[in-house]
């Protein structure tokens, strides 16, 4: 019998653990050809998530805890979560309920069935979010779409399944930030795409609120690891500036030589704002590269781990 890992990561989702723990293995236990396992992820919550896990995992063994030792983030608490997991196949999903956990009896035929190395799941309606969060959203993964090397889907996120062949292929993935979604449609293989509909919030408030530093960071984590235009687009603004550098200096050589009185200064204070923005935005760019040069060459853990529980 195969057996399937649910891996679902968490910080502050008292509310969610019960609700969540009750419909998955409802649902886990409509599937007979599988056995299971559910691992949480807490990356160090501060409310009771953590004796929710517990007492879940003393009414069901199959429930089991890996407890961050400070907090680190999504990415690296998937990844600690994908190297515990000893399942043939794995289900990443957030605990919040967004994702239905009815979708996976078709992930899981999918998989077994017609032997598919990924099945990922693509966005129809986002229910429950800001106007402002889906045009962001929109507006990111254009650019994602439009500057990476990688292909990847609109409006697909981290709720797919992946074989263990894919699994051990994303273990060896020794970057410092490990974008989930990225490195999984990087590595490639057969794949099969689901349609539905994403759900509003059921209980309890989001952890991660939108705000500059989560758009930062999404970007930080995606485009830097993918794609070096950026970087070559530095180049292009340079050209950019040097052309304009030049048509201005001429302009005024022109305004001299032809015995103008009073040169305007406009085009010269023009020309000090365009260069300064352009440098300011190279300087941006260089600056976000080099920031994970940094984190990467000296080769920290990703994560700790305070303590396991429910593993043998």
């Amino acid at each position: 019998m195969k057996k399937l890992s649910l891996i679902s990561i968490l910080y502050n989702e008292q509310e969610c653990v019960e609700p969540f723990v009750r419909e998955v293995v409802k649902v886990l236990k409509s599937i007979k050809t599988i056995d299971y396992e559910i691992i949480f992820i807490n990356d160090c919550s501060t409310d009771n998530s953590l004796i929710n896990i517990v007492n879940q995992h003393k009414i069901n063994p199959k429930v089991k805890l890996i407890n961050m030792s400070r907090r680190f983030g999504p990415m690296e608490s998937i990844m600690a979560g994908v190297k515990a997991a000893s399942g043939d196949a794995l289900i990443n999903i957030d605990i919040d309920l967004q994702d239905p956990p009815r979708l996976i009896p078709q992930m899981v035929k999918y998989w077994i069935e017609d032997e598919y190395d990924v099945v990922y799941t693509t966005r129809t309606k986002r229910k429950g979010e800001t106007i402002l969060k889906k045009v962001i959203s929109n507006i990111g993964y254009r650019i994602l779409k439009l500057f990476t090397y990688v292909e990847i889907q609109r409006d697909s996120g981290d709720f797919r399944l992946i074989s263990r062949r894919v699994i051990n292929e994303y273990v060896k993935f020794g970057e410092n930030l490990p974008f989930f979604r990225f490195v999984i449609d990087y590595i490639g293989f057969s794949r099969k795409q689901i349609f539905y509909e994403r759900e509003a919030r059921k209980y309890g408030s989001s952890g991660h609120p939108l705000g500059l530093g989560v758009i930062f960071n999404f970007f930080e984590i995606s485009l830097t690891p993918f794609s070096d235009f950026p970087v070559r687009f530095s180049l292009i603004l340079g050209l950019i500036s040097f052309l304009i550098s030049a048509i201005l200096i001429l302009r005024t050589l022109f305004l001299f030589f032809t015995g103008e009185d009073s040169i305007s200064s406009t085009s010269l204070f023009l020309g000090i704002l365009i260069f300064g923005s352009f440098q300011s935005l190279m300087l941006g760019f260089l600056g976000l590269y080099i920031g994970s040069i940094h984190r990467e060459v000296k080769k920290r853990p990703r994560y700790i781990v305070n303590n396991y529980i429910g593993f043998d």
